[in-house]
């Protein structure tokens, strides 16, 4: 049995023409990809799409690849792009955004007075993907490569093309507003113990 190769080995591998090497690439990533383009898009559809143009786009052009940045990074850039053409196709906003002021924002669903802890958990969940859901795109863009991707600040930047600081910035206040938008809807639940 052979070790596992790193990723710039199976890219030099697959630049060599090796086969299974970019499948084996792609495969890595497709669950990191699947997410964020769920999240970023809105619906399972959109990201199942996002998700297939990426690994095609990226199956394409693994050739052109420079390694300027980590493979994950020029991965979110195309899944990002193909998220934004799915958006203007159409014409913006998912159907479910609403404003963090709207009341369709605020619904958490319980059926319990006193939910047990796997309830407050989901509870809690529901009402941060709202919160998520409802940040203005730039700012929902910066919050999920940084704090649910876990992309280092300048890879983040680079994905939507802007400067550190300005992303540091978006990031900044998308978590003021999800955070606004917690304390909102659950009150002292939603702070730490």
């Amino acid at each position: 049995m052979t070790s596992a190769r790193t990723t710039d080995q199976l890219i030099e591998a697959a630049r060599s023409g090796e086969a299974g090497a970019v499948e084996e690439l792609l495969a890595r990533h497709e669950g990191q990809v699947y997410r964020f383009g769920l999240r970023l898009c809105g619906s399972e559809e959109d990201a199942r799409d996002v998700l297939q143009e990426t690994l095609f786009a990226a199956f394409r052009g693994l050739g052109g690849f420079r390694g300027e940045g980590a493979l994950s990074t020029w991965l979110f850039q195309v899944a990002r792009t193909h998220c934004l053409r799915l958006r203007r196709l159409r014409s913006g906003a998912p159907e479910s955004f609403h404003s963090l002021d709207s009341p369709e924002a605020a619904v958490v669903a319980s059926d319990e007075e006193a939910p047990d802890l796997r309830s407050h958990a989901r509870q809690v969940g529901t009402v941060l993907e709202a919160a998520i859901r409802a940040l203005p795109e730039p700012q929902r863009q910066a919050l999920l490569l940084r704090d649910v991707e876990g992309l280092p600040a300048e890879d983040a930047a680079r994905v939507v093309g802007i400067e550190v600081r300005a992303l540091k910035s978006r990031l900044h206040r998308a978590r003021r507003h999800v955070r606004a938008h917690l304390d909102a809807v659950l009150g002292d639940e939603a702070r730490p113990g």
